[in-house]
């Protein structure tokens, strides 16, 4: 006899990993981005002073500044969208992500220039 629609077995959806996942993913993106994140903050702030430790005529460069913060500003927020895209399991988290690395060689583009 067949099992009644009432009855069926219910179909297990695949099992989302733990929200520490996030937090060990978010953590480590921090960590591998540390260096990285000074450098660009180093030169950041060389960018929009114009000197680099001392200069006799600064030249600022506040396009290659504001580059440098939205680079910034996405290494920060990279890592936890990736931990929560990893535990969500939603389109619309990597989508997201894949914007923020967008965002990121934008960056560095308009920064080269």
């Amino acid at each position: 006899m067949a099992p009644s629609p009432a009855h069926a077995p219910a179909e297990t959806s695949p099992k989302r990993p733990s929200a520490w996942w996030a937090v060990v993913i978010t953590l480590a993106g921090w960590l591998i981005l540390a260096y990285p994140a000074f450098i660009a903050l180093f030169l950041t702030a060389a960018s929009f002073s114009g000197c680099f430790l001392e200069c006799a005529t600064p030249k600022p460069q506040p396009v290659a500044g504001m580059a440098g913060v939205i680079i910034l500003a996405a290494m920060v927020v990279c890592p936890p969208m990736l931990g929560v895209a990893v535990v969500r399991q939603s389109r619309k988290w990597w989508t997201a992500l894949g914007g923020c690395a967008l965002v990121v060689v934008a960056g560095v583009v308009i920064a080269a220039l």
